[in-house]
């Protein structure tokens, strides 16, 4: 049973949707797989999900009955993977956007000098992670080098993932505007 749901105990509706969630579990996951482009994101998705459901049931908008209960889970994975996913697609847009323009390719520079420019680009990169703050610092490794996700660092780190995509588009901010002008740090 998922950490989250243990919390969530007590009245006859949760206990209903909790035996429920036990025999659907499977289709649930399997069907939230499909739906995610992340394997990462399955649990985020999921656990809103069968939030989302236990309240509706708790609060009388949803009948118990077991197929309202997997056609409106079926419809609330579909709906919130959408919206994850398209986020998630955002997100990746900005961050190539940010580091487009903060890498030089061998085509643009003079052939003998495409290496030393590269070179001093990393060197340049490197001088502005170290002048963030710790967090983003660390938050801006752990993502683009060690490429985990946001819910595998949010798992590491203790943190809300809202709060470490918000700090990472800081962080993005702050690269860029060092990248633009060298003397900030």
């Amino acid at each position: 049973m998922p950490r989250w749901w243990r919390h969530k105990a007590g009245d006859e509706a949760r206990e209903k949707c909790r035996a429920w969630f036990r025999v659907s579990m499977h289709r649930l996951l399997a069907y939230a797989r499909l739906q995610t482009n992340e394997e990462a994101d399955v649990e985020i998705l999921l656990s809103g999900v069968i939030e989302r459901v236990t309240e509706s049931v708790a609060q009388g908008r949803l009948p118990a009955e077991e197929q309202d209960l997997l056609r409106y889970s079926m419809s609330c994975i579909r709906h919130d993977a959408i919206r994850m996913n398209r986020r998630n697609n955002r997100r990746r847009e900005a961050e190539q956007q940010y580091f487009a323009d903060a890498t030089v390719t061998a085509a643009d520079a003079h052939p003998r000098m495409a290496s030393a420019d590269a070179e001093l680009r990393v060197q340049q990169l490197r001088r502005a992670v170290r002048c963030l703050p710790q967090n983003q610092a660390e938050l801006i490794i752990l993502h683009i080098w060690e490429e985990l996700s946001f819910a595998e660092i949010a798992r590491r780190l203790s943190t809300a993932e809202s709060t470490l995509r918000s700090r990472y588009a800081v962080a993005l901010r702050a690269v860029k505007a060092f990248l633009s002008n060298t003397d900030i740090c």
